[in-house]
């Protein structure tokens, strides 16, 4: 563009005549686009003020078309991909301006459509991902949840112990979730440890799958005790195997209150039917509400466990990752 180079070798320092001289132009010209910048600063200087009399605004009907447009999914329109490009709208609107009367936007230009969906706070370029309220028990379900977490404090004295009642029976709360897809991975050739020429670890890019682990896992919320399960596959069998593990951890007259998600695991009917040999009462489910598992603390520890245990880790046998879960609980 002649009028920002114009104003870069004024800036060098260039008389108008070597400008000219330079740029194939008249000097008139130059002493034109120096002056507007002096006077009117950078947008003046670059850009041409509108003539009189020229119809150059955009009516509000006109922009309403736009914004009708940006919000169509480009493939009920004819294209192919399902977000619009700033390209291919600017192209869409000049094409089908006249047709929807709106002869001025045939010129209209790509800077001007990107500055007035900006002022729109329109992003149709741009997918933000949201969680569809689903349950319509949302609020009577994390009500009975944050219940029992203020359930479980008040089984502590103002000293941080926990109160044994009298008759020993005792409500134990545990949190459970389970990861149902550890990935094995061993290395094809051993890591290069950080030495003094290079700082990180150096690991072949090649590697073997051996397969998938399932990790099991419930907090004792009055201990802050993990109990994991490590099993190959999460079915309704290992759930009932996790159950029988508390079970067996916990005295006979202890109601074990579980908060847990609505996997399909937990209310089979091999499940249930576990459920009606125990004792009345031994086993009460706090179910979390659909999209706020959140709620469920445990999703902490398995979230730091990710992070920590499992991040860049490669094992020679799905045995060595089995240890290495059971240990991270």
């Amino acid at each position: 563009m002649d009028h920002a180079r114009i104003l870069l070798y004024k800036a060098d320092g260039m008389t108008f005549q070597q400008i000219a001289d330079k740029l194939a132009i008249s000097t008139a010209t130059v002493r034109l686009c120096v002056s507007k910048f002096q006077k009117g600063g950078l947008d003046a200087a670059l850009f041409d003020v509108q003539r009189p009399g020229h119809p150059l605004e955009i009516t509000d009907d006109a922009k309403a078309w736009m914004i009708h447009i940006a919000c169509q999914r480009p493939t009920a329109l004819g294209y192919a991909q399902e977000l619009w490009m700033l390209t291919s709208l600017h192209k869409y609107i000049q094409k089908h301006a006249e047709e929807a009367g709106y002869p001025r936007l045939l010129t209209v230009t790509k800077p001007y459509i990107q500055k007035f969906l900006k002022e729109q706070d329109m992003k149709p370029f741009k997918i933000e991902y949201y969680y569809e309220k689903r349950d319509p028990d949302f609020e009577s379900k994390m009500h009975e949840i944050l219940l029992v977490y203020k359930q479980i404090k008040m089984q502590f004295n103002k000293n941080g112990v926990l109160i044994i009642p009298d008759d020993y029976k005792l409500t134990i709360a545990v949190s459970y979730n389970e990861n149902s897809d550890i990935q094995t991975i061993s290395n094809t050739a051993p890591d290069l440890r950080p030495t003094s020429e290079h700082g990180e670890v150096y690991r072949d890019a090649e590697y073997k799958r051996l397969g998938t682990l399932s990790l099991l896992a419930g907090i004792d919320l009055l201990t802050g005790e993990a109990n994991p399960l490590v099993n190959e596959t999460p079915n309704h069998s290992d759930f009932i195997e996790f159950l029988k593990i508390l079970d067996k951890k916990y005295p006979s007259q202890d109601t074990i209150r579980i908060i847990l998600d609505n996997h399909s695991t937990h209310t089979s009917k091999e499940t249930r039917r576990f459920l009606d040999t125990m004792p009345k009462g031994c086993f009460k489910f706090v179910f979390t509400p659909k999209h706020g598992s959140w709620l469920n603390v445990i999703k902490s520890f398995f979230s730091k466990m990710t992070r920590q245990m499992l991040r860049g880790i490669r094992v020679n046998t799905k045995q060595e990752l089995e240890l290495k879960a059971y240990d991270s609980g």
